[in-house]
């Protein structure tokens, strides 16, 4: 798991972090339409489609597998969804603020120390399968495989590098994810997550609760704030010493 736990993070290495999205509720308490015939009061709603898979015809092996896959997303999809908006925010606060290249460079230094040191020992956690399964669902959310973002914000060399733990592993990070294909059973599961019925499929499973995943307090904020505050107080320090030196 080490290895895969690198591959992550180096994608992680060129994010700064925003708050997790958080999975889609039901609401809870709304209020009914209603129509009146004659002295009846007729409640109207409108029902969600329910989906029909045929896992009744699942032999036991294939249960199996199914219920590990579902716990295995439980623990990687949120991280993928977490890097997603760090990718999205990442970009839009270069646009916004006009970095400019030796800006960029220092707020990813920033980033990359504080990432690695965070969420080095919660990815410790990962298994190789919920950290291969990260994978493919960063790239389902970023339009992006693994390759291409370390690609685009560590460089060539770093990518290169990656892929070639990957296939080791064997494992590929240029790979795309596909929908339709590989990961039908992935983009299932997606669909569960997003119409807001994964916490009750999790539920009928397992008898419980899916798991809670943890993000640093840091970074439960956009990253940018972190990177201001840790400028100022280096200014700080910086007018600090020259005001001494004037004293003297």
């Amino acid at each position: 798991m080490k290895a895969t736990r690198l591959i992550v993070l180096a994608v992680l290495a060129a994010l700064s972090a925003s708050p997790l999205q958080a999975q889609t509720q039901r609401q809870k308490g709304s209020l009914m339409e209603y129509v009146i015939i004659g002295t009846d009061t007729v409640y109207v709603d409108v029902l969600p489609p329910a989906r029909v898979h045929p896992r009744e015809y699942m032999n036991r092996a294939q249960w199996i597998q199914y219920y590990q896959r579902v716990h295995n997303f439980s623990k990687a999809y949120p991280y993928a969804l977490f890097v997603a908006k760090t990718i999205r925010e990442t970009d839009s606060i270069f646009v916004v603020r006009g970095y400019t290249k030796r800006e960029q460079d220092r707020y990813l230094d920033t980033m990359k120390e504080e990432l690695l040191k965070s969420f080095d020992p919660i990815f410790r956690q990962l298994t190789l399968k919920q950290g291969m399964m990260m994978i493919r669902l960063i790239d389902r959310e970023v339009g992006m495989t693994p390759y291409e973002i370390i690609q685009k914000y560590l460089g060539n060399v770093n990518a290169g590098f990656w892929q070639g733990v990957a296939k080791v592993l064997k494992g590929d990070i240029k790979r795309q994810y596909e929908p339709q294909g590989e990961d039908k059973d992935l983009e299932e599961l997606v669909k569960y997550w997003h119409d807001g019925e994964f916490d009750d499929l999790y539920d009928f499973i397992f008898g419980k609760a899916k798991p809670t995943i943890y993000i640093p307090k840091k970074f439960q904020q956009p990253f940018y704030l972190t990177v201001d505050t840790k400028q100022n107080k280096k200014d700080a320090r910086k007018a600090a010493k020259e005001e001494r030196k004037k004293k003297k």
